[in-house]
């Protein structure tokens, strides 16, 4: 529950960015859209790398709200800019592959981010003068790991815990802003410049467009 709610503010985040994400494409082109979003992204996550274990409510709200706000504007975006030239009779099929494309990505960052964590954390456990079941159990998990200290009475102990955990985030923080920074760059290479697919005007069609539709609006 603590947790759920201290990502509250990224939710907030991504979800202003999502609802500005058509507006700022039809100003700045889908293009440098999905660029500034990742680049928003990997500055917070960068910001995030500096948290540490005495680090404040406030400072974690900051940098996660920061990056939901660019993955927002990208993720929005891309999507649109994924689907919109895709005939209407296409629609499903399209949507079918960006629902496979982000059923396959949650798992596999799982996994990779995740181990990228549980290594971090490992790596900077003091764990030398417990038993070996004890040490093992330490290293299971973080939580785990509180559990022992507290059951224990160590505070060193928890606050070697606390702080491998903190470094092994900071780790999958500075992993996933590179990947957010090899995003900009192939926004940049491969995205199309307009934001939204263009409807066909009156002067082309001699009759006013009736229900013109959105990229976002495609995309839902």
């Amino acid at each position: 529950m603590g947790s759920g709610l201290r990502l509250l503010p990224m939710m907030g985040g991504l979800a202003v960015g999502a609802g500005l994400a058509d507006q700022v494409a039809r100003r700045i082109t889908a293009k440098l859209t999905v660029a500034a979003g990742f680049t928003i992204l990997a500055a917070g996550l960068v910001l995030g790398t500096t948290m540490s274990a005495a680090s404040g409510t406030a400072f974690i709200a900051t940098w996660t709200a920061v990056a939901g706000l660019g993955f927002g504007l990208a993720l929005a975006t891309a999507a649109s800019a994924a689907l919109v030239d895709l005939p209407k009779e296409n629609a499903a099929v399209g949507s079918a592959v960006m629902q496979s494309v982000q059923k396959a990505g949650a798992p596999l960052a799982a996994a990779v981010l995740g181990s990228v964590i549980a290594s971090g954390y490992q790596s900077q456990l003091h764990l030398a003068s417990l038993p070996a079941a004890t040490a093992g159990a330490v290293r299971s998990s973080v939580f785990a790991g509180i559990a022992v200290a507290r059951k224990l009475g160590s505070p060193a102990l928890l606050e070697s815990v606390r702080s491998a955990f903190v470094h092994g985030i900071g780790l999958m923080l500075w992993v996933s802003a590179g990947l957010a920074a090899v995003a900009v760059v192939l926004a940049l290479l491969f995205l199309p410049w307009r934001a939204t697919a263009a409807a066909p005007g009156p002067a082309a069609t001699g009759e006013a467009v009736e229900g013109a539709e959105s990229a976002h609006e495609r995309v839902s």
